[in-house]
């Protein structure tokens, strides 16, 4: 059969005696000079390795801090450095910090390090002429701050697969494992030893040279962090019943018990709840469970990377010591509460969110004054009057509904606004287009929210200290419909959202 001598190409060879040197070069003095560029380069790889690792690791930390002071803190909290030091010491184990050979033994604790650069963010803001106390210009500066570290995290982790791929390519003495450790073969039988002369070598042979292979990493999306990983889709579906499965899936599946991803499986609860899949909503929170205990008691071990090992380890005394443990199920018992206890907040909150979706939209026209001084008044039509121009106020009156022709009657704004909310905003539209048409209460203006009316109304007020307007009192406001030319009139309508 061919034999397939491609990986010997691979192997990163100190001492050549066979290489050729030109004749004043001393030829032994060149070996030594090759052998040690090799290891001087070998060593320089395998450090680079480990400090773009720690680099990285230490970026995912202070991400995570960063991005729950974003999450958790308005802008008036996230300037007073008293509150974010509360906040991250009761999130974060606040003696966290880097270790490693190469790490500052003096260097401060990941906390620390994010407090530190909060204060720094605010002296920098102060030598830009900003604000350093307005929560939103730190909060903004935060936010550019997190995109650079992202954006240094893709450029170390795209040099740290090119240190991987060089180090799969170049076989060294350190990646050779023997296939046998101990001092003697058994001997086979004279039939058996006569028959396995014959036989072609195995492919699968135990002193077979083995590549090194990239170390595993949690997965974490930090672009987006409701992403989830398709393994981690995967073991979302696996019933909650059947335990085994999930402890295999994670034992062959160790990057997915990160926080990233266990905390979008949780999210994805809230999807299936409100697509009515109560079962599926039920599996996964239950499923992100699993990934949450697991993850807590590995991280009390302070180990900053995956290690394989321990984290097998951790699964397996997980499963056996609360999940599978018949003699004393205290354990399974708090797994499961809690579990219900997350099962009720998603239905809770699945409420909330469809009562607010409900009430979404649902406007009402309501007439505001821009001077509180300013009182409305309807011209009423002269009923008993031949004029035209008070029977065409007398037809559009008419058209009124009964409901608003009994308010405009009683000239009261209040029975007005009571009639508008109990309309359509499509019906309050032609109302007001009737009163305008008759001249009873004129619309001039459309505004788009109550923002807009506020901002009118100052306007409306700055120009009365200027000069004496003559004030119209009517125009209108619509909170979320088509918007016309605006004008300052002394009245407007504004849509409110109502319960």
């Amino acid at each position: 059969m061919p034999i397939d001598y491609s990986k010997w190409d691979k192997i990163e060879l100190s001492d050549d005696s066979d290489i050729e040197v030109h004749p004043n070069v001393d030829k032994s003095s060149f070996i030594r000079w090759k052998q040690q560029s090799i290891h001087e380069q070998r060593a320089k790889r395998n450090q680079d390795i480990k400090n773009l690792e720690f680099q990285l690791e230490m970026n995912s930390r202070l991400n995570k801090r960063v991005d729950k002071l974003l999450k958790d803190l308005p802008d008036q909290e996230l300037v007073d450095l008293d509150i974010v030091r509360k906040t991250l010491n009761a999130n974060f184990d606040k003696t966290e910090k880097g270790e490693g050979d190469n790490v500052d033994p003096d260097m401060p604790p990941y906390n620390e390090m994010v407090e530190d650069l909060i204060e720094q963010l605010q002296n920098d803001a102060k030598k830009e002429g900003k604000d350093p106390g307005d929560g939103s210009v730190i909060r903004s500066m935060i936010q550019q701050h997190r995109a650079k570290i992202d954006n240094v995290s893709e450029q170390a982790r795209q040099k740290l697969e090119e240190l991987y791929q060089e180090k799969r390519n170049l076989i060294s003495s350190e990646d050779i494992h023997t296939g046998f450790e101990k001092s003697f073969v058994n001997k086979a039988s004279e039939k058996e030893d006569k028959e396995g002369r014959f036989l072609p070598r195995k492919a699968d042979a135990p002193n077979d040279i083995v590549l090194p292979s990239p170390p595993q990493t949690f997965i974490e999306y930090q672009d987006d962090i409701m992403k989830l990983a398709p393994e981690t889709e995967e073991f979302g579906k696996i019933p909650e019943t059947d335990l085994k499965a999930s402890e295999t899936f994670l034992l062959n599946h160790l990057p997915i018990i990160s926080e990233q991803q266990k905390d979008a499986l949780m999210m994805s609860a809230f999807e299936y709840q409100m697509a009515g899949e109560e079962a599926m909503a039920r599996r996964v929170i239950h499923q992100s469970e699993l990934l949450a205990y697991i993850r807590e008691i590995y991280e009390m071990k302070k180990i900053p990377h995956l290690q394989v090992k321990e984290l097998s380890e951790v699964i397996k005394m997980f499963f056996e010591k609360v999940m599978f443990n018949k003699s004393n199920e205290m354990g399974k018992k708090s797994f499961l509460e809690s579990v219900n206890a997350k099962i009720e907040h998603v239905k809770q909150r699945v409420k909330v969110i469809e009562q607010e979706e409900e009430q979404e939209g649902v406007e009402t026209i309501q007439l505001k004054s821009l001077d509180d001084s300013v009182k409305l008044e309807v011209n009423l039509p002269d009923f008993e009057s031949t004029q035209h121009e008070e029977q065409l106020k007398q037809a559009a009156f008419n058209k009124l509904p009964v409901q608003m022709q009994d308010a405009v009657r009683s000239q009261s704004l209040d029975r007005i606004n009571e009639v508008f909310a109990d309309m359509p905003i499509e019906e309050a539209e032609k109302v007001l287009d009737l009163l305008n048409e008759g001249n009873i209460i004129a619309v001039n203006a459309l505004l788009e929210d109550e923002n807009e009316f506020r901002e009118l109304q100052e306007q409306y007020h700055n120009e009365q200290g200027i000069e004496d307007l003559s004030i119209d009192e009517n125009s209108k406001v619509q909170s979320e419909g088509q918007s016309s030319p605006t004008s300052t009139d002394g009245f407007v309508s504004t849509s409110e959202v109502v319960d």
